[in-house]
């Protein structure tokens, strides 16, 4: 094969693998996972309409990605809360970045007030978090892994109170996938010119 047939080709190839580790093809999630995932949540203590909405929520999976809304605050003393925070958010974003999915966005609040908030008394939160999932199957094995795994200790030392949610992506969802293409594309040319 010639130089340029070998570049393009594993660039190609490249591409390829990341679109079938990145993208949600062929992972909805299961009734079984469904019913594993209930049953850890009630038997943690989750509130019953939690649990329910949860169940919903996995059971309406229609194969897409989505954001994890994260808010956080913090326990005291706030050194061992971070310290704790270090190592649940190490074991957690390994497992995830497994999984596709990955921090979007992190950064600690600038302000111990909220500038607004409407029906709502929630001031005092100390991070926030935006984490992309691949795919709702991927969110039923984190739930299962925080509620029975080792992390579990690490994020209950590190966080006083939390609020998450998920939200379905309108815009940007796409942009990683270009992205990826076009490094690899640019460093496939550049490769064939150096190359020649």
């Amino acid at each position: 094969m010639t130089t340029p047939l070998i570049v393009w080709t594993l660039a190609a190839s490249i591409y390829a693998a990341f679109l079938l580790w990145y993208l949600p093809l062929w992972r909805r999630v299961s009734p079984d996972e469904i019913r594993r995932v209930v049953a850890a949540a009630l038997a943690e203590g989750l509130a019953p309409e939690r649990v329910r909405e949860l169940q919903r929520f996995l059971e309406e999976d229609r194969g897409d990605s989505f954001v994890m809304v994260n808010l956080l605050k913090l326990q005291e003393p706030m050194a061992e809360a971070r310290r704790a925070m270090a190592v649940y958010e190490r074991r957690f974003i390994g497992r995830l970045l497994r999984l596709a999915g990955f921090p979007l966005f992190a950064g600690r609040a600038a302000m111990s007030l909220n500038i607004e908030q409407w029906g709502i008394e929630a001031d005092g939160w100390d991070a926030a978090a935006l984490v992309r999932y691949r795919c709702r199957r991927d969110l039923a094995r984190m739930v299962l892994e925080s509620l029975q795994g080792d992390t579990r200790d690490f994020k209950h030392a590190a966080l006083a109170r939390t609020f998450a949610f998920p939200v379905s992506p309108i815009l940007g969802s796409a942009a990683p996938c270009a992205v990826v293409g076009l490094v690899l594309a640019l460093a496939a040319a550049l490769t064939q010119i150096f190359a020649s």
